[in-house]
């Protein structure tokens, strides 16, 4: 296996240094190339290069980090390109608009984020996932001019690396892993791990805090949620056929 794939990490600090046009091309390619649920190709890809545009969407997410250098993208469920193909043919779209078809979308355009990841992670890019797009997603719909049946799912920065942030322990494998059914483990086992992720931010070279694992999902549910809860009438609105 190739061991550049256990050293993933992200990265918010990058050069000034813009992605060449064969970078973007490579990249999109390799998006492109991902496997497709029922190759019905269910998602599109943004990339952001108007600066004010980048800002407005910087503003969204709360993270000041998203305006600064790293080119960015966004990847969009999209089924409005099926739609527009079957219309007149005096069929329901039903079937490119209902759960199925969200997961569908969703499926699509997270398979093509990780692979572009993978793949910049390979030539030495830096990446770091935006999924505070979802901050406001009628905001992100209107700054993307977004059709109906799209969706904005996730934010991707990449770019040249200006900082080399310490990997950050995951779960132990007795936690999440099993054979034939779900795993089983004690309370000692997640202590463990909470011991081993608090040095982790007591000691890393930036952003050091005093929290645990337990304590990042505590907070997690005090945190705001800002428009999330709106997600479900928000796909509706898009035209999306989600019984509530």
């Amino acid at each position: 296996m190739d061991e550049s794939a256990l050293q993933h990490r992200s990265i918010r600090r990058y050069k000034d240094q813009p992605l060449t046009t064969a970078q973007i091309n490579a990249l999109v390619a390799v998006a492109q190339a991902t496997a497709s649920s029922k190759f019905m190709q269910q998602f599109s890809l943004i990339h952001i290069s108007d600066p004010t545009l980048k800002q407005a969407i910087a503003d969204l997410t709360t993270h000041d980090f998203v305006a600064d250098p790293g080119d960015l993208f966004v990847f969009v469920i999209d089924q409005a390109r099926n739609v527009a193909l079957v219309q007149g043919s005096g069929k329901s779209i039903h079937q490119l608009t209902n759960w199925d078809a969200l997961f569908g979308g969703l499926f699509d355009a997270t398979l093509a984020a990780q692979n572009m990841v993978a793949a910049a992670e390979r030539s030495g890019l830096g990446t770091v996932f935006l999924g505070s797009i979802l901050n406001d997603p009628a905001q992100m719909i209107q700054l993307l001019h977004l059709p109906k049946y799209t969706f904005p799912l996730l934010g991707l920065k990449v770019g040249v690396p200006d900082e080399a942030p310490e990997l950050k322990p995951r779960l132990p494998r007795v936690l999440m892993f099993a054979e034939n059914s779900y795993p089983q483990s004690n309370a000692a086992d997640m202590d463990a791990y909470n011991t081993q992720l608090h040095a982790y931010y007591a000691a890393r070279s930036w952003g050091n805090k005093d929290t645990d694992y337990r304590q990042s999902m505590i907070t997690h549910l005090a945190g705001a949620l800002h428009h999330r809860d709106d997600i479900g009438k928000i796909l509706r609105q898009q035209g999306f056929d989600l019984p509530e």
